[in-house]
């Protein structure tokens, strides 16, 4: 695995260059399964903070948390891209999300109500307002950053499960 190379800028949003390396290099050693010090979890790559200088150089903020969140993905012992899913009584499985919080996520309430009211559709159970599969398609959530996100890949892959599901129940 390569070292990512930063931008530096003096302006802007920015983190600390000497903290970002840091913690880089650790992440490096521990997908590169290198001992340098106790590997580097998601929790604390989640939890990364970085102090933001006043003057003098850093690293753009978005550079540096798009590599966070990539890292997340690369890290030994990641499990599979899949969504965990729990098996629903007697009809099909509601899917579980990875949350995210370091890249761009799907607001979590929006995306709970929207699958709780697809289950209930495609379960048989009974729900003020069915989902159809016109509405599967033109679903949008609202984007999180910084604040905690379900994974927009595992959602996305959900709604054109859930939309294979109505449209195979018609």
């Amino acid at each position: 695995m390569l070292k990512p190379e930063f931008r530096v800028r003096r302006l802007g949003q920015r983190y600390d260059c000497g903290q970002v390396d840091a913690l880089v290099a650790r992440i490096l050693a521990t997908a590169e399964r290198r001992s340098v010090g106790p590997d580097v979890t998601r929790d604390e790559i989640r939890g990364a903070a970085f102090r933001t200088p006043l003057l003098g150089p850093g690293y753009p903020v978005e550079d540096v948390d798009d590599f966070l969140a990539e890292a997340e993905r690369w890290l030994p012992g990641r499990p599979a891209a899949e969504p965990a899913v729990a098996a629903e009584p007697g009809g099909r499985p509601a899917p579980q999300f990875t949350t995210v919080r370091l890249r761009e996520g799907y607001a979590v309430d929006e995306v709970d109500d929207f699958v709780d009211r697809v289950m209930a559709t495609v379960n048989g159970r009974p729900v003020s307002r069915p989902v159809t599969t016109q509405e599967v398609r033109g679903v949008q959530f609202s984007p999180t950053r910084l604040s905690e996100g379900y994974d927009i890949e595992e959602v996305d892959a959900f709604l054109d499960t859930a939309e294979a599901w109505l449209s195979g129940a018609r």
